[in-house]
């Protein structure tokens, strides 16, 4: 792994750094709730990326709801799909605004919103778990657990196509909208997978993702639809991203690329259901479409054997505890 470019990476990207005395601190709450939990929860605010709430917090969330009578979650508009049995608010922060990891928001703001959304509930017993309770790795696995379910919903179409992709294209603050796929790429790498008889479709955020020609377009702010258009392909392919995740959690194959080996090894580590990721290049975002569709052709002859004709799932339960990546996330 190529520790220099992480280096670079945890020193450049904006999130909030917990200072080593608010780490210790930290401990005290995370102790009183596993001990002695009130009678509501505010989970939140989460105002992060949306691969850490998906592989980390909204697991973290879904295992303490069963010690309180009543759940509220306060994350961004259209991820209530995450939080079954939950109340679900949203926070007005932009996600290009947000930053990285579990974002920039500090401790005190975040106990604030939560505060204030108590208050406007009537709420008086109640904890708050924040994303400050997760801020090291020894706080997550000495004092929490994770629950995980496959994310399954009916596909959207009558057909299942061979491929959705996830084309990234969300401008960010920060350094890494290299990430994003150029349109053109996009339109290219497409092509190309037609030309092999592939039939394609597209998934995500219409605002932070691109739909290429020739694709059926599922794109949709509501995650439930978006899991219907992951259970509408075979598999997901993309830059690692969120929806990668997301397509995981689904118990979808996904093949992905990223600029660097360690990208790969973190998302082969954020599989709670041991689905099959296939790396389409661990050495650029931008991989050549013909070296990407020739890596799906590969991909899809595997899992065709894997699961009998596509006629058996590719994932495993039950699901297994999310490592800690490199970052402490």
């Amino acid at each position: 792994m190529r520790q220099p470019t992480l280096a670079v990476a945890e020193a450049t990207v904006p999130a909030y750094h917990f200072s080593t005395a608010e780490k210790i601190r930290m401990f005290f709450p995370c102790l009183r709730q596993r001990l002695r939990p009130r009678r509501h929860l505010i989970a939140g605010p989460f105002a992060g990326e949306f691969g850490l709430e998906l592989m980390q917090w909204q697991g973290y969330v879904r295992a303490r709801r069963a010690h309180y009578e009543q759940a509220h979650v306060i994350t961004y508009p259209g991820r209530d799909y995450l939080y079954e049995n939950c109340v679900v608010h949203y926070h007005d922060i932009r996600l290009e605004q947000a930053g990285y990891g579990y974002g920039l928001m500090s401790p005190s703001e975040a106990k604030n919103m939560a505060q204030a959304k108590a208050a406007e509930l009537g709420l008086e017993d109640y904890d708050i778990f924040s994303t400050t309770l997760l801020c090291t790795q020894y706080h997550k696995r000495l004092c929490w657990r994770q629950d995980f379910r496959v994310f399954e919903e009916p596909p959207l179409a009558d057909r299942i196509y061979d491929i959705a992709f996830h084309f990234r294209a969300v401008r960010k603050v920060g350094p890494d909208n290299v990430k994003n796929c150029p349109p053109a790429r996009c339109d290219e790498l497409a092509a190309c997978c037609r030309a092999l008889g592939l039939s394609l479709c597209c998934i995500g955020h219409p605002d932070y993702s691109y739909c290429a020609k020739g694709a059926e377009d599922f794109r949709s702010v509501d995650l439930r639809r978006t899991v219907a258009g992951i259970a509408s392909a075979r598999a997901v392919a993309g830059e690692i991203s969120g929806p990668m995740h997301l397509a995981n959690v689904c118990g979808k194959a996904t093949i992905v690329w990223a600029n660097d080996q360690w990208r790969i090894e973190n998302s082969l580590r954020w599989n709670p259901f041991r689905v099959p990721i296939y790396c389409a290049a661990n050495d650029t975002y931008q991989p050549e479409p013909q070296r990407v569709c020739e890596a799906i052709r590969k991909a899809l002859e595997d899992l065709e054997k894997r699961t009998e004709c596509f006629s058996k799932p590719c994932y495993t339960l039950p699901a297994q505890r999310i490592a800690c990546n490199l970052l402490g996330a």
